[in-house]
């Protein structure tokens, strides 16, 4: 397995091995008996064994959950504004006021109309009412030959009309009740309230595009709302970390703003495509923030874990070299006479982390790897340890 991290170390390693060489001269210049000897100074770490994740880091910017802009459906002066940036604002609440006389004076007129067409109706329902009865007495007087058949057909014919007029006047009053809805919801719509689908919401103002005064047209934005706990961190992955991505999977969040503390949060969702530019796929990660901490338009890196293994046998990532076109690392081995000698060995590695790699051949790997120097190294060289770090 190669790393970039192992790759951009060898001019370092070689240039450490060079002063570790040159810490072995004396001050005459003269190579030291070990180093006449051939011995190769190198550093080593202990094999150990403990667990492992593969935890893979991706960047992105935090976005609100939910956010919309607050704009009035009519046009007019704006009178009182009762919220400003920051502030947290109630579901239905309202928020700005419109000048609302012009609205007012056409509810009135709206309601004055739907009295004089309810009176017109009564009227007409009255007349029609005596239209009928006069109709009825005719109809009784024609059966006993009181009355003519002109006349009964006169009466009849009236009181057709009259129950004519009286449908004409219910429609009137539909009409004017509907007129005065309609007033009622113009004058409603000079409180421009905070409607969002969530019963149990919270948003705050994110930003005041207006001030008291103004004039506004209709669909003009005034305010913008947002819904910041949980947030959303949005992120790209590669094709290669794609396939280790699942919706629920535990992630850790670090903003640069406080790179001391973590959050955590959870894949929400992946999509389903890739972008043809970046060939990369947007991934969306749900944050908590019960305490506002987080806020929309930071950076942060989100790390997520795609694999562990514990109880495994463990090396420094630096131990791994190529030697002979295979991989594997140097064991350092005591010869019998007070020296060590260097051992290759072919692995076969798992799980990578930042500083350590997982080894699953061979499984009974032991003793002391060769971190530094390796470079160097042939198999069963004789070797100087200069210096033992913890792994």
């Amino acid at each position: 397995m190669k790393s970039p991290i192992r790759t951009a170390g060898i001019a370092l390693a070689l240039a450490a091995v060079a002063a570790l060489i040159w810490i072995n001269r004396d001050d005459g210049g003269s190579e030291r008996p070990d180093r006449a000897a051939g011995r190769v100074a190198v550093e080593v770490a202990p094999v150990t064994t403990g667990s492992i994740v593969d935890r893979r880091e991706i960047t992105g910017t935090l976005e609100a959950q939910n956010a919309f802009t607050v704009a009035p459906k009519i046009g007019g002066s704006i009178e009182l504004i009762h919220f400003d940036i920051g502030d947290t604002v109630e579901r239905n609440g309202i928020l700005v006021e419109l000048d609302d006389d012009e609205a007012r004076q056409a509810v009135a007129e709206a309601q004055a109309s739907l009295l004089l067409a309810r009176a017109e109706q009564e009227q007409a329902e009255s007349e029609a009412e005596l239209a009928q009865r006069e109709f009825e007495r005719t109809r009784t007087l024609a059966q006993r030959q009181l009355a003519s058949q002109s006349d009964l057909d006169t009466a009849r014919a009236r009181a057709a009309a009259e129950r004519s007029r009286v449908s004409v006047a219910e429609a009137r009053v539909s009409e004017r009740e509907a007129a005065l809805g309609a007033a009622r919801v113009r004058l409603s719509y000079t409180e421009v309230r905070a409607r969002w689908p969530e019963a149990n919401g919270e948003y705050v103002v994110g930003e005041r595009m207006v001030s008291r005064g103004d004039t506004v047209s209709a669909n003009e934005p005034l305010l913008t709302l947002l819904a910041i706990d949980p947030l959303k961190a949005v992120v790209h992955a590669s094709e290669r970390d794609y396939p280790m991505l699942a919706r629920g999977q535990a992630t850790r969040i670090v903003a640069d703003a406080m790179p001391r503390r973590e959050f955590e949060g959870e894949i929400a969702r992946l999509a389903p495509r890739f972008d043809q530019a970046s060939r990369q796929a947007r991934v969306e990660v749900r944050v908590p923030n019960v305490q506002r901490d987080l806020k929309p338009g930071m950076f942060v890196t989100v790390y997520i874990a795609v694999d562990e293994a514990e109880d495994v046998t463990l090396v420094p990532l630096d131990a791994i070299t190529r030697h002979g076109g295979r991989e594997g690392v140097f064991l350092a081995r005591e010869d019998g006479e007070g020296g060590h000698r260097a051992q290759f060995v072919a692995v076969e590695t798992g799980i990578e982390s930042d500083h350590l790699v997982e080894i699953r051949e061979p499984s009974d790997l032991s003793g002391r790897v060769i971190t530094l120097g390796q470079q160097l190294l042939e198999d069963d060289g004789a070797i100087q340890i200069a210096a033992e770090r913890d792994s």
